[in-house]
């Protein structure tokens, strides 16, 4: 019987849907209202951070996820919770540099989608391939316009940034949603072709199959004790000769001698 495959990367799906519901509440709000005090969002997201590390963590130890060499979900855990604390200690320092923040998450978020485009990709799913690679450029374009261009030229047009911020948090959640149909898909499709593959090709019994077949068959099969019988002169060495157990012809002949 086959193993189900475990999907073990839940940080990164977890990160890119609370990165995305944050930039769709902090760019509607800041679109209506750009002197909104940022201050509460760097709280909510360094919230979300040390939540999600502790939860990495016990993870880590409840799902016994040690015993993978390629898990890093403790380590990763302890880093969010950090950044979480670091950042509600200088939350206040922060604030003029928020821009800044948000385009640094931005990248992020675009880079986890560009992962989605390569599964996608190899999914066989060139449509969906295709939709991710482009969120993920628009992402990281819209990140990079964060910390690359001017900061008088973002204040003049902070309203159409912060759009483009929900925008993102949208696309992001648009892109799992075609990541993890696309996989429903080429799980059916493998599962098909296999189903295929071995209608159309004949059966062939090898000694493996044979041998298993065989322990199998002892393993049903139940299990007997026959009684042993008494082993004759218990307690003698095992040099001593067995004492024979006089016969009916033996004792005829012993009667004989003593009458004679």
């Amino acid at each position: 019987m086959e193993e189900k495959r475990v999907n073990r990367n839940y940080a990164a799906m977890m990160a890119v849907i609370v990165l995305s519901v944050l930039f769709i509440i902090v760019g509607a709000i800041l679109a209506i209202d750009p002197a909104f005090p940022v201050a509460g969002f760097l709280y909510v997201t360094s919230g979300f951070a040390i939540i999600g590390g502790c939860w990495l963590v016990l993870r880590f130890f409840m799902k016994e996820e040690y015993r993978s060499v390629s898990n890093y979900d403790f380590s990763t855990g302890i880093l969010l919770i950090a950044a979480g604390v670091l950042v509600i200690i200088q939350a206040k320092a922060l604030i003029p540099y928020f821009i800044y923040v948000l385009g640094c998450l931005l990248i992020v978020l675009g880079v986890c989608v560009l992962q989605f485009f390569l599964q996608c990709a190899f999914m066989r799913g060139p449509f969906s391939a295709f939709l991710n690679f482009v969120f993920a450029a628009a992402m990281i374009a819209l990140g990079g316009a964060f910390l690359v261009v001017d900061g008088k030229t973002v204040f003049a047009n902070l309203v159409y940034f912060y759009l483009g911020v929900m925008l993102a948090g949208i696309l992001g959640l648009l892109s799992l949603m075609m990541t993890f149909i696309r996989s429903v898909k080429y799980e059916r499709w493998l599962a098909l072709s296999a189903k295929r593959n071995v209608e159309d090709e004949p059966y062939t019994e090898t000694y493996l199959d044979i041998k298993r077949s065989r322990d199998r068959n002892l393993e049903d099969q139940p299990f007997k004790v026959e009684e042993l019988p008494p082993e004759p002169n218990p307690g003698r060495l095992w040099n001593e000769p067995a004492e024979e157990e006089p016969t009916e012809e033996s004792t005829d002949t012993e009667d004989k001698k003593t009458e004679e």
